[in-house]
């Protein structure tokens, strides 16, 4: 029986984003992590122009917001179309429940590595709702959002760059999509630090600017170098993130 790593590496992952901006997402698709993920064959990544669904034909898909008040709210109706309609013709099977729709907004749980890994690790297909003007009406959220995450305590204009970085985060994770096996364990919260954040990095040239690399880094003595980067991980997480040391 193959074992989990490679029943994972195997699955291709669906991720959908629907959004008025698609573009967006089809130009950061030929680079990168997206651009791996789709070329192994690990992943594929679809975008939907929510103005497809609009409610007339002037293309509205937003609407003041009941109560007063300034911007424009996405309207519940046209979100669930496109949503049904990425369900059905991207995803292949309305009834699909192997699907999670995400949202991001300031109110939702912090995203982090915890997050990622888990969604690496499953065999979910992946839909995320970009917001954008001035929020999108709370009762397609409530109906239809399985996860809400918060990038951190900012506001943006759109939901385009955080749910990117929230998939990016997951498809990084997933084992082939990056060149090198073993570096995501080797990066900030992987295993290979026990979740600490990484160490600092040096290249040439050896001396720059009366700043020289660290003697050990020079060495060749693998077991001492491995030393220096373990307790400047340690040190590092101790100045920025304590927590971790605890977590």
């Amino acid at each position: 029986m193959e074992s989990t790593e490679q029943e994972i590496a195997v699955f291709m992952r669906k991720i959908s984003f629907i959004t008025i901006h698609p573009k967006i997402i089809d130009s950061y698709r030929q680079f990168g992590v997206f651009k791996s993920a789709e070329a192994a064959g690990l992943a594929k990544i679809t975008a939907t122009d929510l103005r497809d669904f609009a409610a007339d034909k002037h293309g509205s898909i937003d609407g003041a917001p009941y109560g007063g008040g300034d911007g424009m709210v996405m309207r519940a109706d046209c979100l669930a179309a496109a949503l049904a309609s990425v369900r059905t013709n991207f995803l292949g099977d309305s009834s699909e429940k192997k699907i999670k729709v995400i949202f991001t907004s300031p109110a939702g749980k912090l995203w982090a590595h915890q997050e990622a890994k888990a969604f690496a690790e499953s065999d979910e297909s992946l839909v995320f709702i970009c917001g954008r003007f001035a929020g999108v009406d709370q009762r397609f959220i409530d109906a239809h959002v399985d996860e809400e995450y918060s990038i951190g305590d900012v506001v943006l204009a759109g939901g385009e760059l955080p749910t990117m970085m929230i998939a990016e985060s997951i498809l990084r994770l997933i084992p082939g999509v990056l060149g090198d096996e073993g570096s995501a364990a080797e990066d900030s919260f992987g295993e290979g630090l026990d979740g600490r954040l990484e160490y600092p990095s040096y290249t040439r040239p050896p001396e720059w600017q009366g700043h020289k690399v660290p003697d050990v880094l020079m060495s060749g003595n693998h077991q001492a170098i491995g030393k220096w980067r373990r307790e400047e991980s340690l040190r590092i997480t101790k100045k920025f993130r304590p927590k971790l040391l605890f977590s």
